[in-house]
């Protein structure tokens, strides 16, 4: 019998914003930025930017502290179709932590889940997050 265990709580609230960011119709990068509350353990909307650039949002994330963001965006192909990927970033500076690290880490299950994402990628660096990363997850 396996079971999971439940880190942080994701709030009604937080849940009604994540399907509505699901469903935008948006054909511009869009990120939500989502952080866990150290004290309740509860998934808190920290920002949400539409029509961004990844430059954009990465400014938006603290240098020391982990945060997962939510990220759509729209990609030309090969063969001309345009599909519109969604991906969540579980963001964990090497300066963070390590209690921060645990929380973010032991929730990354339950929030991916929640945010109906088959794909996700955890970064260390902010460097990391380019064009060429998001174009090699899909």
């Amino acid at each position: 019998m396996t079971s999971s265990l439940t880190i942080c709580y994701i709030p009604d609230s937080v849940k009604d914003e994540l399907k509505k960011f699901r469903f935008l119709k948006s054909s511009a990068m869009n990120a939500l930025i989502m952080k866990i509350d150290r004290e309740s353990h509860q998934l808190e909307t920290e920002q949400t930017l539409n029509d961004c650039s990844i430059e954009e949002f990465k400014e938006e994330l603290p240098s020391q502290q982990p945060r997962f963001v939510l990220l759509s965006w729209s990609k030309k192909h090969e063969d001309e179709r345009v599909s519109y990927p969604m991906l969540l970033i579980y963001y964990c500076p090497n300066g963070s932590s390590p209690e921060l690290q645990m929380l973010y880490a032991g929730s990354r299950n339950s929030i991916v889940n929640e945010c109906g994402v088959s794909k996700n990628i955890e970064v260390r660096d902010i460097d990391e997050i380019d064009d060429d990363l998001l174009d090699s997850k899909f």
